[in-house]
């Protein structure tokens, strides 16, 4: 399968490998048993599932950076590398709202959402969270007078994120729901900036200083100095927890700095591991490549046949399939979906490949088509 030589392999394994543990994650929550559920076992794994989203906002960051840095003054100014990157960006924003939606009618969302439901639709989940941080990274870009001060603030807002964070939560329960949305998980939202916008700015300065490593030469020792980093990161933050903190930072598995700190230390980790061991590792994993290129198609395909949405609300797996199941019936629903990715991002790249111009028409089709249901529903 030919790859984008500019592309980087190791990254898109990374993406790939959190792919799997979504898949795993929302599968079972969706489908398992809920006295399963319940179980010492199952709980270790949503420890697990704490890595999925922070792991796609550092790949995303890490991204940027390796796709802006060569390409520094273009981006500074308007054009066509600038208006597609917005394009794309709208999209993601649209695309993540949507999900959201539930009614797949504008004037039916108009006219009888409840305000829960509007709160709902406003949440911030994934695929906004990506987006919104991804034009403050491009902001900065256009603000900051060079790249090291763009790689300074992505070192310096990270912390600040981290620390703030249980701050902002307390602030925004006096916002109205509408704005509150964006900074806390007070109203639904999954993502919310605060703090998950710090993994991602994370990742861009992650990017730069690898982007700077492959380009004078010294990456594996880059590499050694990361994997050093961030195993002092992962051990400081288990310390951190364990120690007397003021009372605002006691809610460790959500606003706590600890935790944080903790995971963003764990995604460092891997990514560098990950890039040492690439030659190692890569030619049997194909598959998992294949599921980080195409992450995006992966998590809005799967939530559709998990969970359903304002388009499909009684055909997806959950309604089809009616009754919880057993641990074994959920976990080979998980390998009949995990397959079924697998197929549709293997067609889906072949499409683009060799026929790019239908792959297109195909997306804008599909795009106007739900515009206009949406609008005249």
């Amino acid at each position: 399968m030919s790859v984008s030589p500019n592309r980087l392999r190791f990254l898109d394994l990374f993406r790939g490998a959190f792919a799997l543990v979504m898949l795993e994650g929302h599968t079972l929550r969706a489908l398992l048993d809920s006295s399963v559920q319940e179980g010492d076992a199952y709980r270790l794994h949503e420890l697990i599932h704490n890595l999925p989203g922070p792991g796609f906002l550092f790949a995303s960051g890490v991204a940027f950076s390796l796709a802006t840095i060569p390409h520094w003054d273009r981006y500074r100014r308007w054009s066509g590398k600038l208006g597609r990157r917005l394009v794309r960006l709208l999209v993601l924003l649209l695309l993540g709202y949507a999900l959201n939606l539930t009614y797949f009618s504008l004037q039916r969302t108009l006219a009888e959402s409840t305000v829960e439901q509007l709160a709902f639709l406003f949440s911030i989940n994934i695929l906004q969270c990506i987006a919104w941080t991804a034009l403050l990274l491009q902001l900065l870009v256009i603000a900051l007078p060079n790249q090291h001060w763009f790689f300074r603030a992505n070192l310096i807002l990270p912390i600040a994120i981290g620390l703030a964070t249980p701050f902002i939560w307390v602030a925004s329960q006096q916002l109205p729901w509408w704005v509150g949305t964006n900074f806390t998980k007070q109203w639904g939202s999954v993502f919310p900036l605060f703090p998950y916008m710090g993994f991602q700015l994370a990742g861009a300065g992650w990017g730069y200083l690898h982007l700077q490593a492959r380009q004078s030469g010294p990456e594996d020792q880059f590499l050694q100095r990361s994997c050093r980093f961030n195993t002092w990161l992962i051990l400081g933050s288990l310390v951190a927890a364990f120690l007397p903190q003021p009372e605002i930072y006691s809610d460790f598995w959500n606003s706590g700095p600890s935790f944080f700190f903790l995971r963003l230390g764990l995604l460092g980790w891997l990514l560098a591991s990950i890039r040492r061991v690439e030659t190692l590792i890569l030619p049997s994993l194909e598959a998992i490549v294949l599921l980080g290129r195409e992450s995006l198609l992966v998590y809005a395909s799967h939530l559709l046949l998990l969970y359903g949405s304002a388009l499909n609300p009684d055909r997806n797996l959950r309604k089809f399939l009616g009754e919880p199941l057993s641990l074994l019936e959920a976990s080979t629903i998980l390998l009949l979906l995990t397959g079924a990715m697998i197929a549709v991002c293997w067609g889906w790249t072949q499409l683009k490949e060799k026929q790019g111009w239908a792959a297109t028409t195909l997306q804008w089709v599909l795009v106007g088509y739900l515009a206009y249901s949406f609008a005249s529903g």
